[in-house]
């Protein structure tokens, strides 16, 4: 009885203290120790600042809320009963962020999401329906669970899930857009082993061009594509069908097997690619792959890739290890040359064959890691482009070994009739060391693949090491015996009209130091000599200067210009390039003292007692011009943006005693104060162009106007003067006229370069008094001139003479009356230097 009383006292103590407990647990103080414990824990698990805005956890009924750091709400409440824990519960989130949750998670997130659902517990049964809202789609999830364990699973999206939010959610880029279904209705009764199916499909899946061509110069037709796969689970494994279709892409897989029980796959993958470019590469002919999977375990997969564009596949065997592939080889036997170039629809024809063998070893995708051993060679019995054979029983070969961070590349060839080596360290995947070597590179070969026409043998040599940046150290030397540029590929680089090929021996050498260098080059022919010394070189702050010293016994030779120059030419100077200003120092002394200055956008011109006669012989004009000397002096700034509004400065032009043959300016001055059948542009304009403009008539249209009696006969203008202001492309004639032995002609006014046209600008036939006899206004624009003009051939020499500034006179309408006579007590139309000739 003692012990019974005891047992008595201690279960009803147990019972008090169970019912204390419980009456506890539901009090505010239970209620404050259990929120504060489970906040405590979950912030262990996760550092997401979650906290409890409202716990109570009453008898019959709960109710919680939560939130984040970020005011994420969570909340969560039902009845429930004590005896049972039957409960009905509703629950509702919504996560602002779920990159937050990380660490909790496992994987990133972007974005957030939402669930609105309830959960229903009876005895050992559990039902959880919900709504799952993320990347702007919904799915419909619903679970039922029998004796605590899964028994249904269904998945649906009615709406379809939105691909590109999907994969901003899954921190991936945008590759794609489109709208894809999932349904699934599974038995998950035993999860390693469900029964049931699943569907994933989409109508349309678009790719972004845009990424694939910016992050991988991968260009696709616009086409979407079509996607459906059926998967059905039974017993411990998956079976899969995989259909994807478009224009230029097709797979398919009827037996891709996934195996629950140890995660090994096994199966076939077929892809069939066409119609894709890459930049200015065509896929010419489709592309198969087929991936055959084969497995045993989670740790042992294996996958081997066939690629089928030529006759010969080219293999791809891959271990890969808990899905991480680890190890690769990849090989190409006898490669049919002709078959690639098919292939890829470049215009060669070719025999020959590649074999190909890579090993990639110590595989690791985070961070990208592995070790390369590869080896390419080939036999070319034939290159042919154009009907040239560029190859004739030649070899290449080339072997890579490395990794990413150290690549080493050497490449040995006798292709082109040479020798040629290369090898190349790189780092990181740029150069660090680069050593090559050239023996008799057949230039004609190589220029044909170019479609250039170069002809003769380079020796080359270059060892580079160092690279950092634009910086590097190292040298160079190169030499050719002979070279032959042809006139169509001169023009084709230079955009000018070369009349002649141009034959030459080329040799130089240059060293290196931390990016800047001194380099020499020199070019020796019969028609050109070229030395470029001190060559001085910063690829780092991309600047360059050289002194040159140019020399041709006879331009005509190599004239690139339409104009019909001959004779000797020699140019001395400076050349350079330096914060993306150019900068020139020039000199020549074959027609008088010549020296040009470029420096800082400032352009200097100093030439004196040019000869007028040189200067028309160089030019084809021997014959019309036969003396006189000529000064220029210019100083006019040239910024390089916006270069004739920021034009400023001065242009000074002086001549004395220059015979022009085959035009009489004063017999056409008399003849226009008798028959006003010439206008004073006309007669300004054939002398200021100068030499140039009276060679476009060669006074052989002047019979046109009557004046025959002035054929074959001279002038000699005594002064020349053309002083003009430039201020902000607006050009003003200070002091422009010229005298001959019984005329003047003075011109007044302005030219505004910025619009082409003229600006209160006249021309007048002057008398001993310094007024104009007769004076014509000249308006519009220098493309039509507002003036009278004649269909002779003084008209020609207008046209040149405005198209030494790119301007073409298209003719002209008249203004007004053109001639204006005056007294003597005139005023004064010109007070410049030039002097009336006197009588």
């Amino acid at each position: 009885m003692k012990v019974l009383k005891i047992l008595g006292i201690t279960f009803a103590v147990i019972l008090i203290i169970l019912a204390s407990t419980i009456f506890w647990v539901f009090s505010n103080s239970g209620n404050e120790f259990l929120k504060n414990t489970i906040t405590k824990i979950a912030n262990e698990k996760a550092p997401i600042g979650l906290e409890f805005t409202h716990f109570k956890l009453g008898f019959r009924d709960f109710a919680f809320s939560l939130k984040d750091k970020q005011q994420s709400q969570i909340a969560l409440n039902g009845d429930y009963s004590l005896l049972t824990l039957n409960t009905n519960a509703q629950i509702s989130a919504v996560i602002k962020d779920l990159s937050l949750y990380e660490q909790l998670i496992g994987i990133r997130l972007n974005g957030g999401a939402s669930l609105n659902g309830e959960i229903i517990k009876k005895s050992n049964n559990l039902a959880i329906k919900a709504d799952f809202k993320a990347f702007k789609s919904t799915i419909n999830i619903d679970v039922i669970l029998e004796n605590y364990n899964p028994k249904k699973l269904f998945i649906t999206s009615k709406e379809g899930i939105d691909l590109q939010s999907l994969l901003t959610f899954l921190n991936q880029p945008s590759y794609a857009s489109g709208k894809i279904l999932l349904n699934a209705d599974l038995d998950i009764s035993n999860l390693a082993s469900p029964n049931g199916g699943f569907k994933i499909a989409s109508d349309g899946i678009f790719p972004n061009n845009t990424l694939l061509q910016k992050e991988y110069n991968l260009t696709l037709p616009k086409e979407p594509i079509k996607l459906a796969i059926n998967g059905e689970a039974k017993a411990n494994h998956i079976l899969t069908t995989i259909l994807a279709n478009s224009s230029y892409f097709q797979l398919t897989s009827k037996d891709l097997l996934l195996n629950l029980k140890d995660y090994s796959t096994n199966g076939n993958l077929k892809t069939i690619i066409n119609h894709i470019r890459f930049n200015d590469f065509t896929i010419k002919t489709p592309v198969t792959t087929n991936v055959a999977l084969k497995s045993k375990d989670i740790t042992n997969q294996e996958a081997t890739l066939t690629l089928y564009a030529l006759t010969n596949p080219i293999l791809a065997h891959l271990n890969i290890p808990n899905y991480k592939p680890t190890n690769a080889l990849i090989e190409g036997k006898d490669l049919s040359i002709k078959e690639i170039l098919d292939f890829t629809a470049l215009p060669y024809k070719a025999q020959g064959n590649i074999n190909l063998n890579a090993e990639i070893n110590a595989i690791n995708l985070t961070p990208l890691n592995y070790n390369l051993k590869a080896n390419l060679s080939s036999s070319i019995q034939s290159l042919v482009f154009n009907d040239l054979n560029l190859a004739s029983n030649n070899t290449l070969e080339a072997t890579i070994t490395g990794n990413p961070k150290a690549m080493n590349i050497e490449t040995k060839s006798d292709l082109f009739d040479s020798k040629i080596y290369a090898n190349a360290l790189l780092k990181e995947y740029s150069p660090n060391n680069i050593i090559l070597e050239l023996e008799n590179l057949n230039l004609e070969k190589v220029s044909k693949l170019l479609n250039y026409d170069i002809y003769g043998a380079l020796n080359a040599k270059a060892a580079l090491e160092n690279f950092k940046d634009s910086s590097f150290d190292g040298d160079f030397s190169l030499n050719a015996p002979e070279l032959t540029l042809s006139k169509k590929t001169l023009n084709t680089l230079s955009g000018m009209e070369f009349k002649h090929d141009i034959i030459f021996a080329l040799n130089g050498d240059g060293d290196f130091k931390q990016g800047k260098g001194e380099a020499k080059l020199n070019v020796t022919g019969k028609d050109i000599i070229l030395e470029i010394s001190n060559a001085l070189i910063n690829l780092k702050d991309n600047a360059y200067s050289a002194n040159f010293n140019f020399h041709t016994p006879n331009i005509a030779n190599i004239n690139p210009l339409k104009l019909p120059l001959q004779g000797k030419l020699t140019l001395k100077g400076n050349a350079g390039f330096a914060d993306n200003i150019p900068m020139l120092y020039l000199i020549n002394k074959n027609f008088g003292d010549l020296e040009l200055t470029l420096a800082n956008e400032h352009l200097k011109i100093d030439a004196n007692n040019l000869s007028a006669k040189k200067i028309a012989d160089f030019t084809g004009n021997g014959k019309l011009i036969k003396g006189g000397t000529f000064n220029i002096n210019t100083d006019l700034t040239l910024k390089l943006k916006d270069m004739i509004q920021n034009l400023n400065g001065f242009l000074k032009l002086q001549g004395k005693n220059i015979e022009i043959y085959s035009i009489d300016i004063d017999a056409l001055a008399n003849n226009y104060e008798k028959t006003n059948q010439i206008n004073l542009l006309d007669i300004g304009a054939f002398v200021l162009a100068g030499p140039l403009g009276i060679a476009a008539t060669k006074g052989g249209d002047l019979g046109k106007m009557g004046l025959n009696s002035i054929l074959d006969t001279k002038t000699a203008i005594k002064e020349l003067e053309a002083n003009i202001d430039l201020q902000k492309g607006i050009a003003t004639a200070k002091d422009a006229a010229f005298a001959t032995t019984k005329t003047r002609i003075a011109a007044k006014g302005a030219i505004n370069l910025n619009n082409q046209s003229f600006d209160n600008f006249y021309i007048g036939l002057l008398d001993a008094n310094n007024c104009a006899k007769y004076s014509q206004k000249i308006e519009g624009s220098l493309t039509n001139p507002k003036i009278q003009i004649t269909q002779t051939a003084v008209k020609t020499a207008i046209n040149l003479a405005t198209s030494l500034l790119d301007k073409v006179a298209k003719g002209a309408k008249t203004l007004a009356e053109p001639i204006t006579k005056q007294g003597e007590n005139c005023k004064p139309f010109y007070n410049g230097a030039v002097k009336h000739p006197k009588k």
